[in-house]
Formats: structure tokens, C-alpha cells, sequence
């Protein structure tokens, strides 16, 4: 490794992380896994003794940290060759859902370049069609396999619904989005931690939230599709027999007739004209409920929502550091309005209380 690559490598872990921890945390997945999910999750519940990053791909990579080159493997292997704690996380999703759940994250800016209000009046038919025209083109990768150049990744646990491979120093965990009601339990015992579950970022919550509800329960799938889903080796690697056997009857009942979708060459124009035609921003701003800021007012309120999810809440404002400051400017302002009220009626009132009544 070069100087200047070095080099980049160090800055790149400057602009990505803020904490001193030695504890480093890449959610390094494919889009539409959950993995949003856990990221807010792991820093509600870990806060600063963890650097937490979401990563999906090198594109990613530089959006984030605005230098370009640099692989994301490279950067976990630095920090592990130098005594971090380094663990990475990946989630399987089945592939139909996930491919419903990636189109619908694009729909408005890319595929009809429409406003969600207007699409939600949309057929299903419509959209079913444009949705088979893109089915094969709409990735089902797997970063376990694909991205972390494992050359013999070991076989999923179907007992404890996870999978932890160490290399290098580096622990690679692999979990299921059908197991998500377990990951509470399954990162408490992996981190040592009491892990609290954040649902965050989920498509049926959108403005397009009821249409894509109403989607996913009519839609037929293509009958050729369903047998390309039967051969796909990471369903067949992380879903044993039984659970197969179940996912596909599910789908059997639900197919249509065959349909082909766009060819290589098709599909490369139709991204084109939908690119050169977009109207609509798709830039995400303080995507996660936990943004990551470590000051004392945003520590406060994460520990806040840590407590409030162990008691069963669901329901959180962001942690925006903005916003958070502001709150506590008008709580702040509030208790002056009301201590100068007080004073009104006890001119005693010294200004040793006044600095005690605002803390």
C-alpha cells in the first residue's frame, strides 16, 4: 500500500468517525436489508463506546467522505491491522421482497418521475409492469459473499439465527431480516450490551406507505421469475429446506404468467432517460432517527429514547442536533419567563436562585 493511499485511508476514517472509541461498527449491506434499522438502533444503544458507520458501497464511501479510490474492505482491514475492534454486519433479505421494497425507494425520482401523492392513484397493473420490465436488473447481491472477499463463508446458523466468522481479527456477522424480532436478543449477547430495537426508515411508513402495502398484497409474480428465485444460491444458502419450501408455497400461490423484462442494452437506456428527465431531489438528509452527533444535549436525548424503547415506545422525533439545541433554548427560555415572573412578586429574589432555577 501506498503513501498517498495510506494517506487516504487515515482521512477517510477522520471524516467517517467522531468518537476516541476503539470499538468500530461497519453496517456494510446492500440497500432495503433493514440495515437502517440497526444503525439507529446500535447508536441508541451504544452511544460513544462504539464508532457505528452505514455503508452500502464505495460510491457511498466517497459521497460520505468526499475523497475518491478507496475500498471500503481496505479501510476495515487498516483499522483491525492496527488493535481496533472492528466488526461488520451484513443482512440477508428474501429476494422478492427486497426487490418490491428497492423499487419502491426509487419510484417517485427515478422509474415514473411523479410526487408519491400522484402515484398512489396509480394501478397496480401499472405499476406490476414497470416493476417485471426491471425485476432481473434490480440487484440481489450479497455483500457476505460478493463484497468481503471471504473465500469460504461458513454455513448460516438456523438454530441461533446469526452467524459470526472471524478473519483477520475482523468479526463478519451475518444476520436475516425475517429474524428481526430476535435482533434485540442476538446483538445483546454478540456486543455484551443491552441492545434496545429502533424500527427506522421502513417504506410502509412513507407517503407512498398505503400503496406499497396494497402492492405487495396483489402483485402476481411471474411464473419465470418464480423459478429463477427457486435456483438463487443465497436463498437456497440462507433459508434451509423447511424454510424454503414455505417462502416458494407462498409465492406459488400468487404467480401470473411469464413476462419478460427489459435486456441488458434496454435497461441501460431506460436508467438514462429516467436520469437525464428527473425533476425530484432523492437526497436523503438526517436519514437515521440517531444522526450520530456525541454533544451532551444529543447524548441526552438518545439516552432518552434508549429508555423510553425499553419501555415499549415506538414512536421517536430524530436526534438532530439542530433541533435538540433549539428544544433546550425554548425549555431554557421558558423557565426565565418564568422565574422574572416569580421576581415580580419577590424582589428577594437574588441572582445566586436565578443561575440555580435555569440549570
Amino acid at each position: 500500500m501506498d503513501n498517498e493511499y495510506q494517506r487516504k485511508i487515515n482521512n477517510s476514517i477522520e471524516h467517517l468517525f467522531k468518537s476516541e472509541s476503539n470499538n468500530y461498527i461497519f453496517i456494510y449491506t446492500p440497500p432495503k436489508v433493514g440495515s437502517t434499522t440497526l444503525v439507529s438502533s446500535l447508536r441508541i444503544s451504544l452511544g460513544k463506546s462504539y464508532n457505528i458507520i452505514h455503508i452500502h458501497d464505495e460510491v457511498m464511501l466517497s459521497v460520505l467522505t468526499g475523497i475518491h479510490g478507496i475500498n471500503v474492505n481496505d479501510i476495515i482491514k487498516h483499522l483491525a491491522s492496527i488493535g481496533k475492534h472492528v466488526y461488520v454486519i451484513d443482512v440477508y433479505r428474501t429476494p422478492i421482497e427486497r426487490k418490491i421494497s428497492e423499487f419502491f425507494e426509487k419510484i417517485s425520482p427515478y422509474h415514473f418521475n411523479n410526487t408519491e401523492e400522484n402515484i398512489n392513484h396509480y394501478s397496480i397493473k401499472r405499476v406490476s409492469e414497470r416493476f417485471n420490465k426491471l425485476f432481473s436488473h434490480i440487484e440481489n447481491n450479497d455483500h457476505y459473499f460478493d463484497k468481503y472477499n471471504i473465500e469460504n463463508p461458513i454455513p448460516f446458523d438456523y438454530d441461533n439465527k446469526y452467524t459470526i466468522q472471524v478473519l483477520n481479527k475482523i468479526k463478519y456477522i451475518k444476520l436475516r431480516l425475517c429474524d428481526s424480532y430476535m435482533w434485540s436478543s442476538i446483538l445483546s449477547k454478540i456486543f455484551q450490551s443491552d441492545i434496545v430495537l429502533i424500527t427506522d426508515y421502513q417504506t410502509s411508513t412513507k407517503k407512498i406507505g398505503q400503496f406499497y402495502n396494497v402492492f405487495k398484497k396483489d402483485y402476481r409474480l411471474p411464473s419465470n421469475f418464480f423459478e429463477e428465485i427457486k435456483t438463487c444460491k443465497y436463498f437456497n444458502f440462507y433459508y434451509n429446506e423447511v424454510e424454503r419450501r414455505k417462502y416458494l408455497d407462498t409465492w406459488k400461490n400468487k404467480l401470473c404468467e411469464p413476462f419478460v423484462s427489459y435486456t441488458n442494452d434496454e435497461f441501460k437506456f431506460y436508467m438514462q432517460i429516467c436520469l437525464e428527465n428527473q425533476y425530484i431531489n432523492d437526497l436523503q438528509i438526517e436519514h437515521y432517527i440517531d444522526n450520530g452527533c456525541f454533544c451532551k444535549f444529543c447524548s441526552l436525548k438518545r439516552k432518552d429514547i434508549f429508555f423510553k424503547a425499553k419501555k415499549g415506545e415506538n414512536n421517536f422525533e430524530k436526534i438532530i442536533h439542530t433541533d435538540v439545541i433549539n428544544e433546550v433554548n425554548e425549555e431554557r427560555n421558558k423557565k426565565i419567563y418564568e422565574i422574572i415572573k416569580s421576581t415580580k412578586n419577590n424582589k428577594k429574589f437574588t441572582n445566586n436562585q436565578f443561575s440555580i432555577h435555569l440549570k
